[in-house]
């Protein structure tokens, strides 16, 4: 477990520690109003936070998942041709944009409320080992309550 400050403190979690969060057993002293969670496996979707950084009102985070032959969504999208649903990509950008948000100070339920544009590259296939994300923060902003 960590302080609410080691955890606003560190530039990377590996799996380890996204799973504890999504456990919500992470952070030993959340502050009042700290009621964040990721989503737990199979809706999880990221492995590891490779790096993570902000000033001012800017970021970055660069994190990945490892893709699984035996992942649920392969066994039912697109039948003899699977691909990972693209709806599950964007998911993992609002997970890692609602813990950033988490990670810079944000109480709450820690999601993310808006994001600008999204790109993707490629498809995500059965026989892919990593599928990665690069989150660039472009408006941090904490709302008042």
């Amino acid at each position: 477990m960590l302080t609410h400050e080691e955890f606003k403190a560190r530039d990377h979690f590996d799996q380890e520690d996204l799973l504890a969060f999504a456990y919500g057993r992470l952070i030993k002293d959340p502050p009042t109003g700290f009621r964040a969670r990721l989503p737990v496996p199979p809706m999880l979707m990221v492995d590891r936070i490779e790096s993570i950084s902000g000033e001012r009102s800017k970021g970055r985070i660069s994190a990945s998942r490892d893709v699984r032959l035996d992942d649920w969504f392969f066994h039912c999208h697109f039948l003899g041709d699977p691909v990972q649903p693209g709806c599950l990509g964007l998911d993992g950008v609002w997970q890692l944009l609602g813990s950033y948000c988490n990670w810079r100070g944000g109480v709450g339920a820690g999601r993310a409320l808006g994001c600008g544009a999204v790109e993707f590259f490629g498809q995500i296939r059965p026989y892919d080992s990593v599928m990665r994300y690069e989150v660039q923060v472009k408006r941090y902003t904490e709302l008042k309550n």
